[in-house]
């Protein structure tokens, strides 16, 4: 008894934590509060990604070119080149904003990111990338080099690989994306895949329809079910949660006064509709880990760290 007690609590937790995520955007954002927009001295001291992955920095810096006017080609090139690097910074200045796969100069960035890489790093710390060369022959140690010959490559397969997504069903187009980016592992495929449910042309199919649990989400559904969860297991639990969402923000609001339907994000389009997508619950449960080491005192790491400003 005294074990699922404790796997309530840390549920009760978790949605708690998401309500608090978000109410500081909504407060931010919405209602154009000054700081500090929170109580919970571990949210106003460090940063986490927004609840809605389509609201955090990385995503909107993609996202923001995709219009009519770009064909599903090279939205996808784009979003395939943006992701290896992660870094906003690297697609406003050394890609020079929207790329053309048409159109690609491989010699001016090679020129470009050498420039930057001897002053500054190109790569987001949020996530590894594979460290293996994809065309030994040249310069096989700059990890930068390697993945820009690499997009030379692609550029010349993305209409059949765009094809086999759209013609194949939603928990394929993962595999489909690592068996056709060199580089490209399971957890940096699903990231690619879900800049693509955005698009609108790429995929016929959105976040809810496909689930891959990466490394820290695990972590948070071991910490919330008091376990070491198998792959099987932390993919049922994960989809539990986000069945279980009205029932949880229901309860949290009669035990706190928190109301969910106040600070959700307002946007119709949203695929997730009132409550938070499948993959939003996965990214969550990514940054309850985190929050629950910081809170429970563990010594924070480098990717932890006090923002001037909390975001």
């Amino acid at each position: 008894m005294l074990k699922n007690n404790q796997i309530e609590h840390n549920i009760n937790d978790f949605f708690e934590f998401i309500y608090d995520r978000q109410s500081i955007w909504h407060k931010r954002n919405v209602l154009i509060l000054p700081a500090p927009w929170t109580d919970d001295e571990t949210l106003q001291n460090f940063r986490f990604c927004n609840v809605y992955r389509e609201l955090d920095s990385g995503t909107l810096a993609i996202t923001k070119y995709f219009n009519q006017k770009f064909s599903p080609k090279q939205k996808l090139f784009n979003i395939i080149a943006y992701r290896f690097f992660n870094r906003r910074d690297t697609i406003e200045n050394l890609f020079g904003g929207l790329l053309d796969p048409d159109n690609f100069d491989f010699k001016l960035l090679e020129r470009r990111f050498d420039a930057k890489k001897a002053q500054s790093n190109i790569f987001s710390n949020a996530y590894l990338i594979t460290a293996h060369a994809y065309n030994p022959s040249y310069r096989p140690h700059d990890k930068h080099i390697q993945i820009l010959l690499m997009l030379n490559d692609l550029r010349f397969k993305l209409n059949s690989l765009i094809q086999k997504l759209q013609s194949s069903p939603a928990e394929h187009g993962v595999k489909i994306l690592t068996q056709s980016i060199p580089l490209a592992g399971p957890f940096l495929a699903g990231q690619i895949l879900l800049d693509a449910t955005y698009a609108g042309d790429i995929v016929p199919y959105t976040a809810d329809d496909f689930l891959i649990v990466g490394p820290g989400a695990h972590w948070g559904l071991n910490i919330i079910f008091n376990q070491k969860l198998s792959k099987k297991a932390a993919d049922e639990k994960c989809r539990m949660l986000w069945q279980m969402q009205p029932a949880a923000f229901a309860a949290l609001k009669a035990r706190t006064g928190k109301d969910w339907r106040v600070v959700r994000w307002q946007n119709p389009k949203y695929c997730g509709g009132k409550y938070l997508c499948l993959h939003d619950i996965q990214n969550s449960l990514c940054e309850f880990r985190k929050y629950y080491r910081l809170k429970n005192g563990e010594n924070a790491k480098k990717r932890y760290y006090h923002p001037s400003i909390p975001n």
